[in-house]
């Protein structure tokens, strides 16, 4: 019963190199797999938070429409002082700061303390005066108008909205430029077809949500809007 144990480092289960190396080896494994996984469940968040908002912005646009003859927001290239989601505000009471700014925005936190700072780019074609020819006063020819619902031919398939290029729309630039949509790099140089999971140099690996006409939003995969593109599809009028 007095017996005491004594423990002498013959007792002692020690490790072997091989076993602290096969050890090292797993927990690297487990790492590789684990931080990629990491980084898909956020950009899935953010791409949902993303889409979640759009869809916000897009019922604050049919409701700014029946209040206006079905006319959408304009644009500031012809009011500088009078942004789309400025007039949107009343329609997306409470929700019009935390919608604005898209999850992703590596600008977000600059662009929520910045009044009317935005993440999105409205569609240019929503301004009728910037297709109307100065000197005739007549729509340039083959021109599409959105400025009203009725207007647009195809509203389930006419994106009104883009996620902005972070770098453009830092500038305070509420709207993508119709001009220069017609080559990927001007496209890339508007919007941003890869901010979530994207990391190509080519901005081809990942995708981006869009806002349509009719209120839906859609996520397309950037490699499919270059593919529209360079098949010549002005994806400012249908996509």
């Amino acid at each position: 019963m007095n017996a005491s144990f004594r423990y002498s480092s013959a007792n002692r289960s020690a490790f072997s190199l091989v076993e602290l190396l096969a050890a090292i080896a797993m927990i690297a494994v487990l790492a590789a797999v684990g931080v990629p996984a990491m980084g898909g469940a956020l950009d899935s968040s953010q791409r949902s938070k993303c889409a979640s908002h759009m869809k916000s912005i897009g019922a604050g646009i049919h409701l700014y429409a029946a209040e206006n003859n079905g006319r959408l927001p304009s644009i500031n290239c012809i009011n500088p002082d009078s942004t789309w989601i400025e007039q949107l505000q009343p329609y997306l009471g409470t929700n019009y700061t935390s919608v604005r700014v898209c999850p992703a925005d590596p600008r977000a936190a600059e662009k929520l303390r910045t009044d009317h700072a935005t993440s999105y780019l409205m569609n240019e074609r929503v301004e009728a005066d910037a297709f109307y020819d100065g000197a005739t006063g007549e729509l340039v020819p083959g021109e599409a108008v959105f400025d009203r619902l009725v207007r647009i031919p195809n509203p389930s398939r006419a994106i009104i909205m883009f996620l902005g290029n972070t770098n453009k729309t830092a500038t305070g630039t509420d709207h993508i430029h119709v001009g220069v949509m017609s080559s990927w790099s001007g496209v890339r140089g508007e919007i941003w077809p890869d901010a979530f999971g994207g990391s190509s140099p080519e901005g081809t690996i990942g995708n981006a949500n869009y806002l349509f006409a009719d209120g839906h939003v859609q996520n397309i995969a950037a490699v499919a809007v270059k593919e529209r593109v360079e098949s010549g599809q002005d994806i400012t009028v249908e996509f």
